[in-house]
C-alpha cells in the first residue's frame, strides 16, 4: 500500500484541479467549451476514489493535535463580503469552514493582492456523487467573485477536507497561516483541530518547483510580456523567502514575516533584488477595459487562456526595471536561496 503522504497528495492535486475548473485532460477542456459543466460529471468519480484511497489510510498517532480559533471576517472590501453571503445561501451545509488569508485576511490588502481563500469539505461529501458535484460546481462558481477582485489571479481555491486536519501536511496550507486568516462565515469554523505530520519532504518539493522555474525562465530568457506573466513570476519569487524559512526552521510563516526572517541568511547586495521586487509590488496598478475584464474573468477554460494572452500590457513605470540584469539578478539569489537550503535536509 502507497504511503499516506502519497495518497493524501495524489488526492489534493486532483482535488484542487476538479474544484478550480474540472478539466483533467485536453479533452475535458475541449468539451467544457460545448458543455460547461460536463467535466464535473465526468471526473467526480474519479475524485471519490482518490478520496477513498486516502481516507482509510488516515490514521495518525505520532503527533499531538493543535487548537485553533479563528475570527470572523469584520473587514468592508466588498467581494469578501460577497463571497460571505454566496457561500452562506450555497454551501452552507457542505463545508466544515471557509476562510480568506493573506493579505485580505491579514486586512492590509493593496492592488498587487490576490483573492487568497481556503474551502474546507466536509468528509461526508464525498459520499454521495450528486452532492460532490454540486459542491464543485458551486466553488468553482464563486472563482468569479475572486477574479472580481483580482482579474489578473493565477490561483484559484485552496481545497481541503476533514480527513486532511487529521493528517495535516503543513506544505499545503501552513498551520501558521491561521493567525492572520478570518472565517467566511459567522457561525461555522471558528475552532478546528489540526493533527500534523511531517511534511518537510512535500516542503522542499514545493520551494525546489518554484523555484527551478523561475531559474529556467530565466535562463531561457522567458522574461514576462504583460502584466499577468509578470504577476506570476514575481508572486512565485516572493513566496520562496517563506518556503525557505520553512525548511529553515521546522515551522511556517507568514508571508509578510518572511523577507526579514529568510533576508539575515544572505548577502545584502544579493538580497536588494527582493526589496526591488517588493517595491514593485506596492506601485502596482491594473488599467483594464470593462470589456477585458468580463473577458478574462469567467473562470473557465478559455477565460483563463485569454487571460494569458491579452492581460494588459506592463505600464512604463514599470517595465524601465525590468532590464535582463533585474532578472539575472533575481535568478542569483533564487540560486543562493536553493543552494543554502540544501543544508536544512
Amino acid at each position: 500500500m502507497e504511503k499516506i503522504s502519497t495518497l493524501q497528495n495524489n488526492f489534493q492535486k486532483e482535488l484542487y484541479r476538479y474544484i478550480n475548473g474540472g478539466c483533467f485532460s485536453r479533452k475535458d477542456i475541449f468539451f467544457s467549451i460545448l458543455l460547461p459543466f460536463f467535466h464535473f460529471y465526468k471526473n467526480a468519480k474519479k475524485i471519490l476514489k482518490y478520496h477513498g484511497e486516502f481516507l482509510v489510510s488516515t490514521q495518525n498517532d505520532n503527533y499531538f493535535p493543535v487548537n485553533l480559533s479563528i475570527k470572523v471576517y469584520k473587514g468592508i472590501n466588498p467581494y469578501v463580503l460577497r463571497m460571505m453571503k454566496y457561500l452562506k445561501t450555497e454551501l452552507n451545509d457542505d463545508l466544515l469552514g471557509a476562510y480568506i488569508h493573506g493579505s485580505l485576511g491579514a486586512y492590509d490588502e493593496i492592488a498587487y493582492s490576490d483573492f487568497d481563500a481556503l474551502a474546507i469539505i466536509k468528509d461526508d461529501v464525498f459520499e454521495n456523487l450528486t452532492r460532490l458535484i454540486k459542491v464543485a460546481k458551486k466553488l468553482n462558481s464563486a472563482r468569479k467573485i475572486m477574479l472580481g477582485f483580482d482579474p489578473l489571479q493565477h490561483h484559484g481555491w485552496f481545497v481541503l477536507t476533514e480527513a486532511d486536519l487529521r493528517n495535516y501536511c503543513n506544505a499545503y496550507f501552513p498551520v501558521e497561516l491561521f493567525k492572520y486568516a478570518k472565517s467566511l462565515f459567522n457561525d461555522k469554523g471558528l475552532k478546528l483541530t489540526i493533527i500534523l505530520r511531517d511534511s518537510r519532504e512535500e516542503i522542499n518539493e514545493a520551494f525546489k518547483r518554484i523555484a527551478n522555474d523561475i531559474i529556467n525562465k530565466i535562463n531561457q530568457i522567458q522574461y514576462p510580456l504583460n502584466m499577468y506573466q509578470l504577476k506570476s513570476l514575481l508572486s512565485g519569487f516572493m513566496l520562496l523567502p517563506s518556503l525557505y524559512v520553512q525548511l529553515r526552521d521546522g515551522r511556517g510563516i507568514f508571508k509578510r514575516e518572511s523577507f526579514n526572517a529568510a533576508k539575515v541568511d544572505f548577502n545584502i547586495i544579493d538580497w536588494s533584488i527582493m526589496d526591488e521586487v517588493s517595491y514593485i509590488r506596492s506601485k502596482y496598478y491594473l488599467e483594464i477595459g470593462l470589456i477585458k475584464k468580463w473577458l478574462i474573468s469567467r473562470g473557465n477554460f478559455l477565460s483563463n487562456y485569454m487571460k494569458k494572452k491579452i492581460s494588459p500590457k506592463i505600464p512604463p513605470s514599470i517595465s524601465k526595471a525590468l532590464t535582463p540584469q533585474f532578472y539575472s539578478r533575481m535568478c542569483r539569489l533564487t540560486n543562493s536561496m536553493k543552494k543554502k537550503s540544501e543544508s536544512y535536509l
